[in-house]
């Protein structure tokens, strides 16, 4: 990433507040309400701390204006949902951790045996990752097919503290 970029992609994060001075913005990026759990790009590490910070609406029913919500979801609870102690809706992360992947013989598709670990993200939170894997990041709903809009999410990784200040 060319020195260029990284201070436009933080200087976008302003809008959000000043992150604290070790956090290093990792990367900006859309989550479509429609799209399931989405690949950030990013592998963490177990206890690695991230910060997240969201914007956005969305619809849990693609035409239904009372089904509309930001990062922090719907004060509503469902057995349905990824995170069961958080709004519907609301943004939340995913960490896989790939054990195998094979190919089913008769349809073709991929299966994956993974440990995975969801948590809350909402507006804003900072957390260290549960475990390593990749990052992935969706809407609290099993049902997201008739979802609309998009999430814009930041993440800042915490940088470790300089021993020779």
């Amino acid at each position: 990433m060319t020195k260029g970029w990284f201070f436009l992609l933080a200087g976008l994060s302003l809008a959000w507040g000043a992150p604290p001075s070790q956090d290093v913005l990792v990367k900006t990026m859309a989550v479509p309400a429609a799209a399931g759990w989405v690949d950030t790009g990013l592998d963490v590490e177990a206890g690695q701390e991230l910060t997240f910070r969201a914007s956005g609406t969305i619809t849990l029913q693609a035409g239904n204006t009372d089904a509309a919500c930001g990062p922090a979801g719907i004060d509503i609870r469902s057995m349905q949902q990824p995170v069961l102690d958080h709004n519907l809706g609301a943004l939340v992360g995913k960490v896989a951790y790939l054990l195998a992947s094979r190919r089913d013989e008769e349809s073709g598709e991929e299966i994956r045996d993974e440990i995975v670990r969801v948590f809350f993200v909402g507006v804003e939170n900072s957390c260290p990752m549960p475990i390593s894997g990749r990052l992935y990041l969706g809407v609290n709903e099993n049902v997201v097919k008739d979802n609309g809009g998009e999430f814009t999410v930041s993440v800042w990784l915490r940088r470790a503290p300089d021993p020779f200040p």
